[in-house]
């Protein structure tokens, strides 16, 4: 990551710290997370981290949004709602923010880097809002289509 924005470099340099903190409080995060053996928690909650980390590198929204989608369908694989899948996102994003909270006065950037998780956290949430209401507009959409056509003689449901 030598060439990585001096943020990202900090962020990396913290995620360890972060993952631990995260697995130490996997259940109160996400149950779903709490049921898991500790590798598998470690693997998916790493993947979560490593995107945010990609999220700050490089900044691309459309490469966030699809992290996101991809993130609901393997929730709702879980039998997981699209709400608690922002629950545990913001979760995540907040448990980064308090490590670099804590690291502020050790860690190089601390302070610039809690807000750009801040700021990471929000975003996350609004671009998940945003793909949740897309996804109920779709369906509605669907909906609406099917209901005018319905054949002749039938009655609508």
């Amino acid at each position: 990551m030598a060439t990585a924005p001096p943020l990202a470099r900090a962020y990396e340099a913290l995620r360890p710290k972060i993952l631990q903190r995260l697995l130490e409080r996997r259940s109160a995060i996400d149950p779903g997370l709490g049921r898991l053996d500790e590798a598998a928690a470690r693997a998916q909650i790493g993947a979560v981290l490593e995107h945010m980390g990609n999220f700050i590198a490089a900044g691309d929204l459309r490469m966030h949004r699809a992290f996101l989608q991809t993130f609901l369908a393997m929730r709702a694989a879980e039998a997981q709602s699209p709400a608690s899948a922002l629950a545990t996102l913001v979760a995540i994003g907040d448990t980064a923010v308090q490590v670099a909270q804590d690291q502020a006065g050790v860690a190089a950037q601390g302070a610039e880097l809690t807000l750009m998780l801040t700021r990471v956290t929000a975003s996350t949430a609004r671009a998940l809002n945003d793909l949740i209401a897309e996804e109920l507009e779709s369906r509605r959409r669907t909906w609406r289509d099917m209901s005018a056509h319905v054949p002749p003689g039938r009655t609508q449901s």
